[in-house]
């Protein structure tokens, strides 16, 4: 795909050509941007109650909001004293979610960087067994617990406004790359996966530490900015973890949304 910049050198170089297909170019990729951000701009407005159905959820089955007969239609597992609940995802044989029981509209929430806020990426972790032994994966795909890895999308790459954690196998051609990285990883390093540029950290533990950091990789100091970033978490070696961070970008076509480097779900889920 051709860049602005390289366009910028082209058209410098030619002198007199006509630089009308170059024009062309940026036109198409502006109207591809626009349309992209027309989506997500309907996307964003949804039905308020569409958009808050895991709150709803996790609300009516662990703080005993009404109407309880949500709580009986989609269970969630509720982890008392650790204010959060796993949700077995309707789509994706091993796909879960792990949901804050408190009130928190996304990766954008100041509260998450609170230090008396449970660290929900530590829990998801420690609950990404489930994602491995799940009856209905192994039936189709072999998976160990150093393929399950976490996600979580930035405002304009999901569908609930309620902050949670996607579990699920990595793409198996993301976990080859990932294996194939040399470490140390040097500082501002990044890889290229799926066509979406992701900075890469490699952290001894997530005592707190993952979101801290993938703002920081890329300044993210306010809520708007924070908005904008996707979060994936992977095995690394040593016992380590892999954090990967992407970042909204609609002029490239980025909708920040880290759970692509997960195994398709088949359906229209929650995201």
């Amino acid at each position: 795909m051709t860049t602005p910049a390289a366009i910028g050198k082209t058209r410098a170089t030619t002198g007199s050509a006509d630089p009308e297909p170059a024009g062309r170019r940026r036109r198409a990729r502006a109207g591809l941007a626009l349309a992209l951000a027309g989506l997500l701009l309907a996307s964003c407005g949804g039905a308020a109650d569409t958009r808050l159905a895991l709150w709803h959820i996790v609300d009516a089955g662990c703080n005993g909001a009404p109407p309880a007969a949500l709580a009986a239609q989609r269970a969630a597992q509720c982890l008392a004293g650790q204010g959060a609940a796993l949700l077995k995802d309707r789509c994706g044989s091993g796909h879960y979610l792990l949901i804050p029981t408190a009130r928190r509209s996304g990766i954008e929430s100041a509260e998450l960087l609170a230090p008396q806020e449970p660290d929900y990426l530590a829990l998801a972790w420690a609950w990404r067994t489930l994602s491995a032994t799940a009856p209905e994966a192994a039936a189709t795909d072999s998976r160990s617990q150093d393929d399950i890895a976490l996600a979580v999308n930035s405002r304009y790459g999901r569908s609930q406004d309620q902050f949670h954690v996607h579990i699920d196998r990595l793409r198996p051609e993301v976990r080859s790359a990932l294996d194939a990285l040399a470490l140390p990883a040097q500082a501002r390093a990044s890889v290229t996966l799926l066509g979406h540029r992701y900075r890469l950290a490699v952290l001894d533990t997530l005592d707190h530490t993952a979101l801290a950091l993938a703002f920081a990789q890329w300044g993210a100091a306010d809520a708007a900015a924070r908005a904008r970033i996707g979060v994936v978490v992977a095995a690394a070696p040593g016992k380590r973890y892999f954090v990967l961070s992407d970042r909204a970008d609609l002029w490239h076509l980025d909708r920040g949304h880290a759970e692509e480097l997960l195994v398709e779900r088949n359906c229209g889920a929650a995201s």
